[in-house]
Formats: structure tokens, C-alpha cells, sequence
């Protein structure tokens, strides 16, 4: 509950009300937005009759938290779903070869009606029908948009940027300005619908939300209008039980019910999260998130070290060997000793539409962090003298070189990189736990490995590097436990 406890913390500071809590931004990054002006009879009317459209232009994505109610944009329910919340299509990075582009939108032979590949086809089958069937959108105003989408599209291919993220987003000319999707009322009620239906489990169905007699599962109202957390957190879908729901899907609203108060405020702190307190630079395919939460602090006090913590972790960079930027995530974090925080830690990859979770571990105090790191500090001075560790001693750099070097000795086989990965993932757990972490096991799996290592590798300096650190490791391990032993007595 301590995590879920500060998630929801998070989100009743963000604040926000109505459809924002609910909303993310598009994409993470910096990217391209191609936007299609459409030609309406009425800006404010719904269903909107589209008579065409006006123009199409490129622009760059705005990741300022304020457009969030203009992309008017959420995931959607699943990969498979015919209809989204906001008329946004998310294309990824274009083909770099022009023919390839062409064919990427228009289908391989040219006909993207009947290719399920093609842009067009997605645009059209996956997004835009259903606003007619919704009521959104007049009749016939999706064959509009089609049949003039198709021939000015070809103005803006050749300006995409194969190196970013493009989205194509539809909004409406009102007097010559170009109304994003949250501007416009047709679109916002489409969203609302869709929303209200998704929240109670009713997929692009229309439900009302059910009373259920119980308490919420986190403030404790009772006889309201009751939700499931799959909502927030999709470490369980319907095809993937996992843990929320023991093994009864039919039971997600009463094994863990939440009201719709709170399943806002843990929206809100979720894409708090996301935007500033998740790293998804230490292992590949995964994403950390750090939630802090206050311990015998004043909220006045909180607030300005939840500023502080967000704007370091985001803005302190080093250049360390090799000229690639790398933030000090944990490095930030444990420098915030004696300041009445504690830190819940949650490690997991996106499965096809199940989040699954490598570990959590909650109430990590700064000072915890700050430990481990000195430890790692002195193991690599005591390697590598301290002109030369001082450029390795932040503990990021001892997590990252846990990883590369796992990784080495695992091999090229793709289920040994996963097992071996997860084995790493686990020392760090333990790690951040405080508790004994495996230096046996790891001294083992090492040596077993070490004859496959030289014997795969094209470049003896590699392999060797690879054994010094691993030495370095299996001593930080060792110092780490003893530590343990030390604070136990």
C-alpha cells in the first residue's frame, strides 16, 4: 500500500480535475506532428459535418504538461481496439527510402484499402469510422476526409524525419486558427464516452458505473461508484491475471475496488511519475520509477523537495567515458539524506499490453542509497586508485556495469540473456532492500561462464575488462555484506 499510498499522494498534488487526471502526452520525447486542418460547417456543433480539409502541415510536438488537454490524448484499451480516445494516429518513425514511405502509407500495391498494413487503412478502420458510429462525426464525413487525405498527404511525405516519432493528428479550422482535439466539443465528448466506458470495464460499450455496497480499497468511501486498478496500472489485463484478480477477471471491482475519486488522483500520480521521476536508461526494456513519499514532513516542506528531487533528476547531467550522457538517477536520489523521504521503487517492461513488474521495494530511504554508494566507491578506488575511480564511483555506473557485465557472460543466446538479466534484476532488489545480496551465487555463475566468455569473444581486451569488473562486483557484494553484518550486530 506505501506505494500505491504515494502514487495517489502525487496525483492530489498535481491536481487537475475533469478529464485531465486521465490524460497523457502523446509521445515521451521530441517528435513530429502532422496535423490535418479539417473544413467544418460548425466548429461547436456534434456530430461535426466535415466538408473537407483545409490543409495539412508539419509541426513539432509540444511536451509542455498544458497540451495534455489539447492532444486530448490516452492508450488505448488494447492493441486491437477499432477506436481510440482522440482522433491521433500514432505512426512511429517513417521509412527513410521515399518509395518505401509511399508504400508504407498507400499499401505495397498501391491500393491502401485493401492493405491492413498501410497508413491509410489504420487511419481510416482503426480511428476515424467509429466516430461516425458514435455520433461524432456526420455521415459520409469519414469517405470526405479519406478521399482528400489521400491526395494532400502527399505534400508533407518528403518533410518527415525518419529519426523521430511522428503522430497524425485531426482538428478543426475555426476562422482560420487550427483547433486542437480538446478544443473541440464533438471530440471531447467522443472521449467522455469512451472514458466512462472503459473506467467500469465495458470496453467501447457504454456502462454505468455499478454500486457495489464495499470501500474503496484506498480512502476507504463507501457505497460509491466503484472501478478496478487495471485502470491505472495494466499489471493486470484480462488475458494475463497475474495478481490483482487471484484468477476471476469477473472479480476486478470487488478484490481491490477503488472510487472514481481515487482513480484519478492515482491517474494524475502516475503520469507525474512518468513525466518526472521514471529512468529508462539503466536496462533496456525496462523503465524505473522512484515515488517519493514524505515521512513526518510539513506539506509546504514537501513540496519544494518533490520540486527539487523532479528538477535534478531531470536537468543534473555528466559526461562520463565514452562521450554519452548519462543522468545520475540513483546518485540524485540518495543525496537526499536526512530530509524525511523514503523511496518506492518500481521496476517493469511493457508485455504487449501487460506491464509486468521485475520488482518493487518500498520505503527506501535516501540513506540507504547513499550507503551503497560509498561501498561502491571504495571497492573501485580500492581497484583502481582514486584518480581513475573517481570517474566510476556514482552508484548508476556500479548498476550499469552490473548489467553490461551479466550480460557478457550470458552469451548470444536470447533465453540465457533473460534469465541472467533477471538474476541482475534481482541483486538489485536485494539491494535496495537492504538485505544479503547472493556473492556465492554470483562468483559461481561467473566462473561457469568465464571459459565461454573468452572462448565467444573476438577481442581479448573485452573479455578481460569483463573478468576485472566482475571481480570488482564480486568484492563490492562482499563489502556490501559485510556492512550487513556489521549494522546487524
Amino acid at each position: 500500500m506505501g506505494f500505491l499510498q504515494a502514487v495517489w499522494a502525487l496525483g492530489k498534488i498535481e491536481g487537475g480535475e475533469g478529464l485531465e487526471p486521465y490524460l497523457v502526452l502523446p509521445l515521451e520525447r521530441e517528435g513530429k506532428v502532422v496535423r490535418v486542418h479539417l473544413k467544418v460547417e460548425n466548429p461547436r456543433s456534434a456530430p461535426l459535418n466535415v466538408l473537407g480539409i483545409e490543409k495539412i502541415d508539419l509541426v513539432d510536438f509540444q511536451p509542455e504538461p498544458q497540451m495534455k488537454l489539447k492532444y486530448l490524448f490516452r492508450k488505448r484499451v488494447g492493441s486491437a481496439a477499432s477506436w481510440g480516445f482522440s482522433p491521433l494516429h500514432k505512426m512511429g518513425k517513417p521509412k527513410a527510402n521515399k518509395d518505401k514511405l509511399r508504400e508504407e502509407f498507400f499499401g505495397k500495391e498501391g491500393d491502401w484499402r485493401g492493405d491492413k498494413d498501410s497508413q491509410l487503412f489504420k487511419i481510416k478502420n482503426k480511428l476515424l469510422l467509429d466516430y461516425e458510429v458514435e455520433g461524432a462525426l456526420a455521415e459520409g464525413s469519414v469517405n470526405r476526409i479519406m478521399a482528400e487525405l489521400e491526395r494532400k498527404i502527399e505534400g508533407v511525405l518528403h518533410d518527415l524525419d525518419n529519426k523521430q516519432s511522428h503522430l497524425i493528428l485531426f482538428g478543426v479550422v475555426d476562422n482560420g486558427e487550427f483547433l486542437y482535439p480538446g478544443e473541440v466539443p464533438a471530440f471531447v465528448e467522443y472521449f467522455k464516452g469512451k472514458l466512462a466506458a472503459s473506467l467500469q470495464g465495458g470496453g467501447a460499450e457504454k456502462a454505468e458505473p455499478q454500486k457495489t455496497g464495499q470501500r474503496c480499497a484506498i480512502c476507504g468511501t463507501k457505497d460509491a461508484d466503484f472501478t478496478s486498478l487495471n485502470k491505472v496500472f495494466k499489471f493486470s489485463t484480462d488475458d494475463k491475471v497475474n495478481f490483482i484478480y487471484g484468477l476471476d477477471k469477473k472479480r476486478s471491482t470487488t478484490v481491490f475496488p477503488i472510487c472514481l475519486s481515487c482513480l484519478e488522483k492515482a491517474s494524475g500520480g502516475r503520469d507525474r511519475t512518468e513525466r518526472k521521476l521514471a529512468n529508462t536508461s539503466l536496462w533496456p526494456g525496462t523503465r524505473l520509477w522512484a515515488i517519493p513519499e514524505a515521512v513526518g514532513q510539513e506539506q509546504g516542506l514537501f513540496l519544494n523537495l518533490l520540486s527539487t528531487l523532479e528538477q535534478n533528476l531531470h536537468e543534473t547531467e555528466l559526461r562520463p567515458i565514452g562521450e554519452e550522457r548519462e543522468k545520475r538517477f540513483f546518485s540524485q536520489l540518495a543525496r537526499r539524506e536526512n530530509t524525511g523521504l523514503v523511496f518506492h521503487f518500481v521496476c517493469w517492461e511493457l508485455n504487449n499490453a501487460q506491464e509486468l513488474i521485475h520488482f518493487m521495494v518500498e520505503d527506501v530511504p535516501p540513506e540507504r542509497l547513499s550507503s551503497l554508494e560509498s561501498c561502491w566507491e571504495e571497492t573501485v578506488y580500492a581497484f583502481l586508485g582514486e584518480e581513475k575511480g573517481k570517474e566510476l564511483c556514482s552508484l548508476d555506473t556500479a548498476i550499469r556495469s552490473l548489467y553490461a557485465n551479466i550480460s557478457r557472460v550470458a552469451g548470444k543466446s536470447e533465453a540465457d540473456r533473460k534469465v541472467f538479466r533477471d538474476f541482475a534484476l534481482k541483486i538489485i532488489a536485494k539491494m535496495l532492500q537492504g538485505e544479503r545480496v547472493p556473492a556465492e551465487t554470483f562468483k559461481k555463475t561467473i566462473n561457469a561462464r568465464t571459459g565461454k566468455l573468452i572462448f565467444d569473444s573476438d577481442n581479448w581486451l573485452s573479455a578481460r575488462e569483463s573478468i576485472f569488473y566482475a571481480h570488482i562486483w564480486l568484492e563490492y557484494m562482499n563489502r556490501l555484506n559485510a556492512r550487513r553484518r556489521t549494522y546487524a550486530s
